[in-house]
């Protein structure tokens, strides 16, 4: 059994090879002949069918990317500013105070 990262969850089968009744979108890619003949390889080599593989490899490299784009990474030296201010805000200054009176208008 794979985890949820896996080929189960990414093919939506679940652990007796049953599957979810949630409705499947279609996505269509245009290929070069050599392009197509290449990951047909790949996919033979993997034990996949073509769409398996195609959605396996895409989504795994997908999440990469976003979890890279969406995620902040600190230092610890940072993480500990951080925590540390919110645990101990400074009070606010004359321009915050004039901001927040400005938007409650």
């Amino acid at each position: 059994m794979w985890t949820m990262y896996g080929i189960e969850g990414i093919l939506g089968i679940e652990g007796a090879g049953m599957a979810k009744t949630e409705k499947m979108d279609r996505i269509d890619l245009r290929v070069t002949r050599d392009q197509k003949e290449v990951l047909a390889r790949a996919a033979v080599l993997s034990g996949l069918s073509m769409s398996s593989f195609l959605v396996a490899k895409g989504l795994n490299e997908a999440k990469k990317i976003v979890s890279k784009n969406e995620s902040i990474v600190l230092t610890n030296r940072d993480r500990d500013l951080f925590y540390s201010l919110l645990k101990n805000p400074p009070k606010p200054n004359k321009n915050l105070v004039s901001l927040m009176r400005n938007h409650r208008k």
